[in-house]
């Protein structure tokens, strides 16, 4: 580096070699030479310092950096690290679109099996015994309904009760069946939900008791069909009905035990599953309200008069048990029939005492 002397000597030895007449001599073209080589020089870089002595137990070929903390990290690893990001960065820009996909992929799967476990397909099938099964394929086979439609819904006292479609869906049916015998009715889809659909299928029980079992149908807001079933026990001799075969029985033994006429009796309501019946007497034409029937002499009550003396009338009987009485009062006539249980009754003779 030139110092201030020689850099004034220098700009005026150009402004004379290189101003207009300018000329230098040979020496001072010479010193010229001389301080411009010299401006021009760079510096030498400095000797390196004598390294200090390394410990025994120090890799040579890593050094350390010291944080601000005082932890000292390895360059070695600070650049593995940075590496594998770059490395993981890189990769990771190159395949967003498989990645993309694949959780679209996961995405689609979730749904799916979603839907399948919790969405509502209606009411399941009613599974059917192999018997059942082959009058389900005897009615599918008469071709009166539309394929695939027909359906089981339910079943009572061993009669199946199946929902079909005909005239491509345009009707709704419902079909009783058991064994050979089958009792379809159909309609509009309109008048199902308006009105429903019934029918009645009769089922032999013993030679003399039949089971009488009665399907009503009605389509929801969605369509479905929702069934409605009930049965009663009934003989050719007899229009009354029973719940079971074992209440015909009772019924019989009720008319041998009371002389009642054994084609009038009948249940008109329960107290504690116990049967209450009414029947008229075959040799006064008088009706008779009778408790249980299951003894040999049951608490039995009759009115006054005939049968259809009046419109409507109410028989009483009062039956005592452990001291407690109980009353059964039963409405009948050409009105409303219904059955009225009083337990801790006392009549007014009692309550005056």
């Amino acid at each position: 580096m030139l110092d201030a002397e020689e850099s004034v000597e220098l700009q005026a030895l150009q402004a004379r070699a290189y101003g207009r007449a300018g000329a230098l001599s040979e020496a001072e073209a010479a010193r010229l030479r001389e301080l411009e080589a010299g401006r021009t020089r760079r510096a030498e870089p400095p000797a390196p310092t004598a390294a200090e002595p390394r410990s025994a137990h120090t890799d040579p070929a890593a050094s350390s950096v010291v944080e601000g903390d005082g932890a000292s990290v390895s360059e070695e690893a600070i650049a593995t690290g940075t590496t594998r990001v770059d490395s993981a960065l890189a990769a990771l820009r190159q395949h967003w679109r498989l990645a993309v996909a694949i959780a679209a992929a996961f995405a689609v799967v979730g749904v799916v099996l979603g839907w399948l476990i919790f969405a509502d397909r209606g009411p399941a099938p009613m599974q059917l015994t192999a018997q059942q099964e082959e009058w389900q394929s005897a009615i599918v086979a008469s071709g009166g309904f539309d394929p695939g439609s027909v359906r089981a819904m339910t079943q009572e006292e061993g009669v199946v009760i199946w929902f079909a479609t005909k005239n491509e869906s345009a009707d709704v049916c419902l079909v009783l069946g058991h064994e050979d015998v089958t009792a379809p009715a159909c309609t509009t889809r309109e008048q199902a939900r308006i009105l429903g659909v019934n029918a009645t299928l009769t089922k032999p029980v013993e030679q003399n008791q039949n089971y009488d079992v009665q399907a009503q149908m009605f389509l929801t807001q969605d369509g479905e069909p929702a069934v409605i079933t009930r049965s009663y026990i009934t003989s050719p001799q007899s229009s009354s009905m029973f719940a079971s075969p074992e209440e015909a029985e009772a019924a019989t033994t009720l008319a041998e035990q009371t002389g009642l006429d054994r084609r009038t009796i009948q249940v008109v309501g329960y107290d504690d599953q116990v049967p209450i019946w009414t029947g008229i007497d075959a040799s006064t034409q008088r009706y008779c309200l009778v408790y249980d029937g299951s003894m040999p002499d049951p608490p039995m009550a009759c009115d006054d008069g005939q049968m259809l003396a009046d419109a409507d009338r109410t028989l009483a009987l009062d039956v005592v048990d452990d001291g407690e009485t109980t009353r059964y009062e039963y409405q009948f006539g050409y009105g409303q029939q219904y059955l009225t249980v009083t337990r801790g009754w006392e009549s007014d003779d009692a309550a005056g005492e």
